[in-house]
C-alpha cells in the first residue's frame, strides 16, 4: 500500500504519491548538479517561468526540491497526509485488465491532481463510506502473486493516513471473481456492515461486520444478483425472472419477499445501474436505453414511470446505451446522466462519446452532450455544484467535465492500465 509522502525540507516541500517520491529520489541528485552548475544559480523553476514554460506538478515539486538541494539543504523522507475529504474527492479504481495486483488513485478534482495511491488485489471491489469517512476494499490476493493459496479479504483505509483500520479475512474464499460491478458490493446506510455478492456453492450475499470485524453467516438468495441496501438489515436484489427481491436479515431466519415482474425475460438491464442509498433511487437502463427507476425503502419499492433515453429514430439509427459504469443519477438536480452513442448489437461495453441528461421526473431529455471523447464510465459529485467525471479506460484519463455543458475543465492522466470504476461518496 502507498502512502502519502512528505520530504521534510526547511519550506515543508509535501509531495504525495509513493510514485512522485521514487521520482524526487531517483533524479533529484543530479538536478541538484545541473541546477547548481547554473549561471547565477538560476533554478529550473525560474528558467522554466522565464521562457514561458508551464510545469506539471510533478516538475514543479521536482524543481522546487532541486532547489533546495542545490542550496546545501538535507532531504528527509517522512509519511505525510491527505487532506481531510470532501465532496470533490474521487476515487479510481483500475482492475488493470484482471491483473493479480491493482491500483486505486485518490484525486482532488478541484485541482486536478493526484493525491495518492494504494493497492488492491484481484478484482478489487471499491467502498465508500456516505460520509466519506473511511474506505473499504473487497478483494482477493494469491500466495504466489498469479497462483497458490488464495485469500479473500475486506480491508478498511482511513481517509487522510490511509492507514488500514481494519484487514478482515473471509473464511472460504467466498468472493464471486467477476468484473467489478460497484453494485455487486455495497455497505449498509449505517456504514456498519459490506454486503457482497457469493456465487458458489451456489448464490448468496456475504455480510461482514465492521464494528465486531468478523464475517457473518451468509444469506441464501436464490437466482438474485446486485446489492441494494435500505437499511442496517435490509436490502433488494435484481431476481432472474425481473422481479426484484427484498431481503431482510438480522435476528432470526433471513426472509425474502418478491415484488411483481417489471420486465420481460429477454429486455436485457445494464449490469451497472445508478442507486443512490441516501434517497432510495435506482435508476436501471436497459440495453435499447428504456430506464427503469423504483424508490426503494425498508417498507418496499415504488415503481416510477418507465423513461425512454432515445428516440425511436435514434435507436433505428443504432444510438444505444454503451461502456463501463454507464449511468450516474444526482440527487437534489434528479437528473439522470446516461452514456450513448451509435454502436452494433451487443456492443453495449464499448465506450461512447456522448451524455443523455435527462429529468429524472417528467422523462424528458435536458441535452445531449457531445464530449468528442471515448468514455467508459461516469459519476457525479453529489454537492449543490457538482462537477461531471468522465472515464477513458483508453486513455487513462479522468476528465473533470462542467455538468451542464460537458466543458472539459482538467484532466487527471496516467492512471494505471484499464480504469474503470469511479467512486464518490454521497455525503461530504
Amino acid at each position: 500500500m502507498a502512502h502519502p509522502v512528505q520530504f521534510k525540507l526547511p519550506n515543508a516541500l509535501t509531495a504525495l504519491g509513493g510514485a512522485l517520491a521514487f521520482t524526487l529520489l531517483a533524479t533529484g541528485p543530479s538536478i541538484a548538479q545541473e541546477a547548481g552548475d547554473q549561471t547565477g544559480g538560476e533554478a529550473p523553476a525560474a528558467e522554466s517561468a522565464a521562457n514561458g514554460g508551464e510545469m506539471t506538478r510533478g516538475e514543479r515539486v521536482a524543481a522546487e526540491a532541486a532547489e533546495r538541494l542545490a542550496a546545501g539543504e538535507t532531504d528527509e523522507m517522512s509519511i505525510g497526509e491527505a487532506p481531510e475529504p470532501n465532496a470533490h474527492r474521487v476515487y479510481i479504481t483500475d482492475p488493470a485488465h484482471f491483473a493479480p495486483v491493482t491500483q486505486h488513485f485518490v484525486i482532488d478534482a478541484d485541482a486536478g491532481e493526484v493525491i495518492t495511491i494504494f493497492d488492491g488485489g484481484f478484482l478489487p471491489h471499491p467502498l465508500l463510506a456516505y460520509d466519506g469517512s473511511f474506505f473499504a476494499q473487497a478483494s482477493t490476493v494469491f500466495s504466489r502473486i498469479a497462483r497458490g493459496d488464495r485469500t479473500d479479504y475486506v480491508e478498511v483505509l482511513d481517509p487522510v493516513t490511509f492507514e488500514p483500520t481494519a484487514d478482515i479475512e473471509l473464511p472460504e474464499e467466498p468472493r464471486f471473481l467477476i468484473g467489478t460491478y460497484p453494485w455487486f458490493n455495497a455497505l449498509t446506510p449505517d456504514n456498519s456492515k459490506v454486503l457482497f455478492q457469493m456465487f458458489s456453492p451456489s448464490p448468496a450475499v456475504g455480510v461482514v461486520d465492521l464494528e465486531g470485524q468478523e464475517s457473518l453467516d451468509p444469506i441464501d438468495v436464490g437466482d438474485c444478483y446486485h446489492i441494494f441496501p435500505v437499511s442496517e438489515d435490509s436490502f433488494f436484489m435484481h431476481c432472474r425472472d425481473g422481479s426484484l427481491a427484498k431481503v431482510t436479515f438480522g435476528d432470526g431466519e433471513p426472509t425474502i419477499e418478491n415484488t411483481d415482474v417489471f420486465h420481460d425475460e429477454d429486455e436485457y438491464l445494464v449490469n451497472q445501474p445508478a442507486y443512490s442509498i441516501t434517497s432510495g433511487r435506482l435508476v436501471w437502463p436497459t440495453y435499447t436505453g428504456k430506464i427503469y427507476q423504483m424508490n426503494l425503502s425498508a417498507d418496499g419499492a415504488e415503481f416510477l414511470p418507465e423513461i425512454e433515453a432515445l428516440t425511436e429514430e435514434e435507436r433505428a439509427d443504432g444510438w444505444a446505451p454503451g461502456g463501463w459504469q454507464q449511468t450516474a443519477y444526482h440527487r437534489e438536480l434528479n437528473r439522470i446522466y446516461l452514456l450513448v452513442d451509435q454502436r452494433g448489437e451487443w456492443r453495449h461495453k464499448t465506450p461512447s462519446r456522448y451524455i443523455a441528461v435527462i429529468d429524472a421526473d417528467s422523462g424528458e431529455r435536458i441535452d445531449l452532450l457531445d464530449l468528442g471523447l471515448d468514455i467508459d464510465s461516469i459519476n457525479l459529485s453529489q454537492d449543490d455544484e457538482p462537477l461531471l467525471y468522465a472515464l477513458s479506460s483508453g486513455d487513462q484519463t479522468l476528465y473533470i467535465l462542467d455538468h451542464e455543458t460537458g466543458e472539459v475543465l482538467r484532466s487527471v492522466d496516467q492512471l494505471g492500465h484499464g480504469p474503470q470504476i469511479i467512486t464518490v461518496s454521497e455525503g461530504t
